[in-house]
């Protein structure tokens, strides 16, 4: 397992850090590698509820280390190193918050894409840098970038490369938060363990409802939303929150005629 990858629980909430620091947290094979199991074990871990991603030394990373982009393929095509961390995270079913502080670079932008939340310190800086590194888009962004600011927004964005400061990513709709960069992996944690505290079937449910997107009709949603929303209400997680509900609520005093 790699180093420059730090994992730990904290309560129901897995805490993931990128650390890397003398390399801006570039991202290696072996760090793809540990991204991906740790993504894979918290899918199925019945005590983790929430992911927080996040980088140590100040930096979210600087993307790819450029050594993983040399033509080392003379046999051939082979699988980028970074398509099993991409495909643990799409399969995701529970909530990804990520801490972005510094760099958010390539593979560290697109990433935000797939979270379901995103703190960012002040200083904040992210970047799709593909064009002019002889590259396209990966982790499906140039499809979900568009869904979420636009696509004469995403196309700035993709086309030119430059750094977008974190308040432009807010205003866009691609950051939800900034902080100080003092407070800002506080408040990610904070987030991460507010998701880990809600009902979990539900949750997950609603999650999967938002990130369909818009492929389907109005009204198959609403027969899909109609089914799901039916299964939940008959699972014993739902049934006790409404037991505690009318518990706490008083009741009616009769009235006669």
């Amino acid at each position: 397992m790699s180093e420059d990858v730090m994992v730990r629980q904290d309560g129901n909430v897995l805490v993931i850090a990128l650390s890397r620091p003398e390399k801006r947290n570039a991202l290696t094979a072996s760090m793809y590698a540990q991204l991906a199991q740790s993504f894979q074990d918290a899918e199925v871990s019945t005590s983790v509820h929430s992911i927080l991603l996040r980088g140590n030394g100040g930096v979210f990373t600087s993307g790819n280390d450029i050594g993983l982009f040399l033509n080392h393929d003379a046999e051939g095509p082979h699988e980028p190193a970074a398509a099993s961390f991409i495909r643990a995270v799409i399969a995701l079913s529970k909530p990804l918050v990520a801490c972005v502080r510094g760099h958010a670079v390539g593979i560290g932008a697109t990433v935000l894409l797939h979270c379901d939340y995103v703190v960012a310190s002040d200083d904040a800086r992210l970047r799709f840098p593909f064009v002019d590194l002889g590259l396209c888009p990966e982790f499906a962004s140039t499809l979900v970038l568009e869904r979420i600011v636009g696509r004469t927004k995403a196309a700035e964005w993709m086309l030119l490369g430059a750094p977008i400061p974190a308040g432009e990513a807010r205003s866009a709709g691609l950051v939800n938060q900034i902080m100080p960069a003092e407070l800002a992996e506080e408040e990610a944690l904070s987030i991460a363990q507010r998701f880990a505290s809600k009902p979990q079937m539900a949750l997950r449910a609603t999650r999967a409802l938002l990130r369909q997107g818009g492929e389907d009709s109005l009204a198959e949603r609403i027969d899909w939303e109609s089914e799901v929303f039916d299964a939940l209400r008959r699972t014993p997680e739902a049934q006790q929150i409404f037991r505690l509900f009318l518990d706490r609520t008083p009741q009616a005093m009769p009235t006669h005629g």
